[in-house]
């Protein structure tokens, strides 16, 4: 089991202090349940308040999510884990790291707590992964589904591009430390103080980052196509996308190589929405 050191006190206090106190709490309340993965939500009991040197104060009125993974082992990940077992990591130490990376690289995120893993056969590894809830911070999905009238119109294109530009700045520094969330969409990107000229940008769910070196020269195609998909077009106009990528490039005018690449992403998001409606699927935000 990993701790962040800032959170030692606080788990000892609840009892979270091994893999099975974990993963055996009842009083933990679920949130998502899927095939794999399941995530629960649990109200700190404590009336004592411990200060985290990097996150707000933990008190009685804060929650902790919990991210459990049951991760069935393909055949090259048993042999990976026989040949380099310190180079394979479970799901739940995989996005704690993950985690990491992005606070050391000072990209907002949530604080991570611990995570652990436990062998329940030799094809099959349980592992958890808790953080600490990251209020007052909102998912841009939930603005443009409960708050899409303080985003439409004429009225609002300076919100808009106030918004649209502090998630480029936040694609970019992220692409420029290495890494890229292969799900950078408008349900994991959160705001805060979505209304001043700066407003707060963040990501969560970190398990899915691409860290491969190889991969760099489609990360902003991937990206952004993943975003605009989630970007309703009620809302976000064509003008509003290009103003989007033309604030991640630095640019005021693209080059035609810049038009090129900003295509690319119009038909990549183009063949997302494709393969999502043969699978039924649907961005929440994507029906405004």
């Amino acid at each position: 089991m990993i701790i962040n050191q800032s959170y030692q006190d606080v788990l000892s206090g609840i009892g979270f202090t091994s893999f099975d106190s974990v993963w055996s709490n009842v009083n933990a309340e679920l949130i998502e349940q899927k095939k794999d993965r399941s995530i629960l939500r649990v109200k700190f009991p404590l009336i004592k308040k411990y200060e985290i040197s990097d996150c707000n104060t933990v008190d009685k009125h804060t929650y902790f999510y919990i991210k459990k993974f049951r991760q069935k082992l393909s055949s090259w990940q048993k042999t990976m884990r026989l040949l380099m077992p310190k180079n394979f990591a479970p799901e739940g130490l995989k996005e704690f790291n993950n985690y990491c990376l992005f606070r050391q690289n000072a990209l907002a995120t949530a604080s991570p707590v611990a995570a652990g893993s436990k062998f329940i056969s030799c094809a099959c590894v349980d592992s958890f992964f808790i953080t600490q809830d990251f209020s007052p911070f909102i998912e841009l999905e939930n603005l443009i589904l409960n708050q899409s009238e303080t985003l439409y119109g004429k009225d609002n294109d300076i919100k808009r591009r106030n918004i649209l530009s502090e998630i480029a700045v936040y694609a970019k520094k992220m692409h420029e430390c290495g890494m890229n969330h292969k799900d950078f969409n408008a349900t994991h990107i959160l705001l805060q103080k979505q209304d001043a000229s700066k407003p707060l940008v963040a990501l969560f769910d970190l398990q899915r980052v691409d860290l491969n070196p190889f991969n760099r020269i489609r990360w902003q195609i991937k990206a952004f196509a993943e975003l605009n998909y989630t970007l309703p077009a009620s809302i976000f106009s064509e003008k509003d996308r290009l103003f989007l990528y033309s604030t991640y490039k630095r640019k005021e005018h693209l080059s035609a190589f810049n038009r090129l690449q900003y295509n690319c992403i119009r038909r990549k998001t183009e063949k997302i929405a494709r393969h999502s409606k043969k699978r039924h699927l649907a961005p929440k935000a994507g029906n405004i």
